[in-house]
């Protein structure tokens, strides 16, 4: 398939790069306490990008008889294409192979089975409750050529569990919360069903807070929704672009000292993890924000070129669109406590592990104001029950470059490596 589009590749082209992806999945998903689905899913396709005199097209496939149409499109749009003068890399090397043959001792009925024993021990613990959940084991390889000589692929392998519940409670509120995980291979999720228990045990009880500013506590998923605020003005795009409130701060101290944060691609059974970036750039660990030091914006050929800086190993694409900067893994250091010991010494505060309306924060200026869709009021070191009807507000950045701890404990979320993070006042409203 490869070198059929080599051979279709007109003359005269500056540069040319393929992108190959092939790929096999199976989830299986309960809906309302039943097993709902049980597929078996396979794609594959190539994207072609082609630059002649100065512009660059693109077209994608996954049709093995169209290739060679699929290459002469792409030489035709590059004359609506933007102007690029980037070079392609020819000196990529793979890191390691994102790939655990783990993956092939996924078994279906034993997942089918835990499922149905996390289900049957969350409806025996709260009648009346729904639950939604969700296993995928996927497999797959991505190769890419290009005209200076880059040949190169790797396998991959992903496996993921995932939980929801919805309880009414007994005054019609109702509690919706969720769980999951991500590996390079299957990993025990039996847990969750307890740590879906226990946050709504504790949401059984009501509490009451009035209007003020408090200590606030968020848990690492929680944390990472309001990280992404600041995190995303750290791409390229918005940088050149002159919107990103980060894009007159390199070298700047703007956050805690306490802060620092990372893109890392190499995070240990993280199925997000990559050997290189879809242009063929070698990655590495970068400091994005160093002991509050704004350091390294990501970017990919292109928005490295617009910049005047070199790619970072941060472009992403599928097969059938252009490469783009995104972020690999976002890792946050670790503090020096425990996140009990936080809690501990919260006289009256919140501990939020669920926003609404979070992602419609300005991520220009970093002002965000959310609803607290699952909190739960702290007194005496205690957490004493589930508080409703409340916001948060205020400026994200500020909030980070004032007072913060953060937990020695760590958990990954998806991409992403976090602690837990502690602000001593926040305003909330109730």
């Amino acid at each position: 398939m490869i070198e059929r589009v080599k051979k279709a590749m007109p003359a005269g082209a500056k540069w040319f790069d393929i992108y190959h992806v092939e790929g096999r999945s199976t989830p299986v998903k309960f809906r309302n306490n039943r097993l709902h689905s049980l597929t078996e899913n396979e794609n594959s396709g190539l994207g072609v990008r082609v630059n002649l005199n100065g512009r660059t097209g693109f077209s994608s496939t996954n049709d093995e008889s169209s290739i060679e149409k699929t290459v002469k499109l792409a030489a035709e749009l590059s004359s609506f294409g933007e102007t690029e003068n980037f070079i392609l890399p020819a000196d990529t090397t793979s890191r390691f192979d994102p790939y655990d043959p783990a993956i092939e001792s996924f078994d279906l009925q034993h997942e089918i089975a835990s499922c149905e024993k996390v289900i049957e021990e969350l409806t025996g613990r709260f009648p009346g409750i729904t639950v939604d959940m969700g296993v995928t084991s996927s497999t797959g390889k991505v190769r890419l050529v290009n005209s200076s000589g880059v040949d190169i692929s790797y396998r991959e392998s992903y496996y993921s569990a995932s939980l929801s519940a919805t309880l009414v409670l007994k005054d019609g509120t109702r509690v919706e919360t969720w769980e999951g995980s991500s590996h390079t291979k299957p990993a025990d999720f039996l847990n969750m069903g307890a740590i879906v228990g226990d946050r709504l045990e504790m949401a059984m009880t009501g509490r009451k807070i009035e209007s003020g500013t408090y200590p606030l506590l968020l848990p690492p998923s929680a944390f990472g929704s309001m990280l992404g605020i600041v995190i995303s003005g750290f791409n390229a795009v918005p940088v050149w672009k002159g919107i990103s409130p980060m894009a007159d701060k390199k070298g700047s101290r703007v956050f805690s000292e306490r802060l620092t944060v990372k893109d890392n691609p190499l995070i240990e059974d993280s199925p997000y993890s990559i050997p290189f970036d879809s242009e063929g750039v070698n990655v590495y660990v970068k400091d994005l924000i160093n002991r509050g030091v704004v350091e390294t914006f990501i970017a990919d050929l292109k928005y490295g070129e617009k910049l005047g800086i070199a790619p970072t190993g941060n472009s992403s694409r599928g097969y059938s669109s252009l490469p783009s900067p995104s972020f690999t893994g976002i890792e946050v250091e670790a503090g020096t406590d425990i996140h009990e010991s936080f809690i501990s010494s919260i006289k009256r505060g919140i501990v939020a592990h669920q926003f609404i309306g979070l992602g419609q924060s300005n991520t220009i200026t970093g002002d965000f104001s959310a609803s607290l869709d699952l909190a739960y009021l702290v007194e005496d070191g205690r957490i004493t029950g589930r508080i409703k009807d409340c916001m948060i507000n205020g400026n994200i950045i500020r909030l980070l470059a004032g007072e913060i701890g953060l937990s020695s404990d760590r958990e990954r979320k998806g991409s992403a490596l976090l602690p837990w993070l502690w602000l001593p006042e926040v305003n909330i409203t109730a």
